[in-house]
């Protein structure tokens, strides 16, 4: 990748239930096949970590020491490993995250730059990879601050309710909130619903009016095919695999669209 970095696609939404995690583990197991990624859990639950095997990091370094004040920071690469329940030839790697991630946010609060502190930490292997996906806080805050300046693509999944919808538009506020205070904020890659409801060969009603509604708020900002709710998301999350991997080749449409916008904007 002589003389290139990194793509850095941040997946967030202000809303809890978004399926963030799930679209952040979904694109970087696809974008793995098209080049070197990183998988960069910065969210305290630290469930894409889990996801990829490493089920226990209280004794190993995390995401949360690379962006810490001074002597305690740690370099990124200390921390990058291999995911544990699926062999991904090297292609696939992660910066894992656990509960350790919100203390460090307490330590950096009165830093200057507090919010590009994250960026600050992957800029050194950027050279080293094709694709990196940040798994960002569903919140607002310092840690989503930094997960979206560190981008220069931005996703954002969102579940097909009212909730949902305003989850995504709080995001787009944000988005705008910092590009006024002068900072360098990502492309909106577009709005992805998901847990759209399906009653036999019918889309509930509510379904159909959020993804209606965000066409009508997100301001031209392109809305993926809807991820229809289904037991086999959650399935393949524990096992650590890709709709796509799993044969799901429905449910993984919407995944495969976000995967051409990106490689298009590469």
């Amino acid at each position: 990748m002589s003389g290139r970095t990194a793509l850095v696609i941040t997946v967030a939404c202000l809303s809890g239930g978004s399926g963030k995690t799930t679209a952040a583990l979904n694109l970087a197991i696809m974008l793995a096949e098209h080049g070197k990624t990183l998988a960069v859990d910065f969210d305290p639950q630290g469930n894409l970590s889990q996801w990829m095997g490493w089920t226990d990091l209280s004794e190993s370094a995390t995401i949360a020491e690379t962006i810490l004040p001074g002597a305690d920071r740690v370099h990124i690469r200390e921390i990058i490993r291999p995911p544990l329940n699926e062999d991904r030839q090297e292609r696939l790697w992660l910066a894992p995250s656990d509960y350790s991630l919100s203390r460090a946010m307490d330590a950096i609060v009165m830093e200057p730059g507090r919010e590009l502190f994250l960026k600050r930490a992957l800029r050194p292997i950027l050279p080293e990879y094709d694709f990196l996906v940040i798994d960002s806080p569903p919140s607002k805050g310092l840690l989503t601050y930094n997960s979206i300046l560190s981008a220069d693509l931005l996703v954002v999944p969102t579940e097909c309710t009212q909730k949902g919808v305003m989850g995504a538009l709080s995001t787009l506020v944000l988005l705008k909130e910092l590009e006024e205070l002068d900072f360098h904020v990502p492309k909106f890659l577009g709005v992805l619903p998901t847990r759209e409801q399906w009653v036999g060969n019918n889309r509930t009603k509510m379904s159909r009016a959020a993804v209606e509604a965000l066409a009508e708020m997100m301001q031209g900002i392109p809305i993926f095919t809807p991820v229809r709710q289904s037991t086999v998301v959650q399935q393949t999350n524990s096992m650590g695999w890709s709709l796509a991997e799993a044969g799901e080749d429905l449910l993984a449409q919407p995944y495969r669209e976000i995967l051409k916008a990106v490689l298009e904007a590469r």
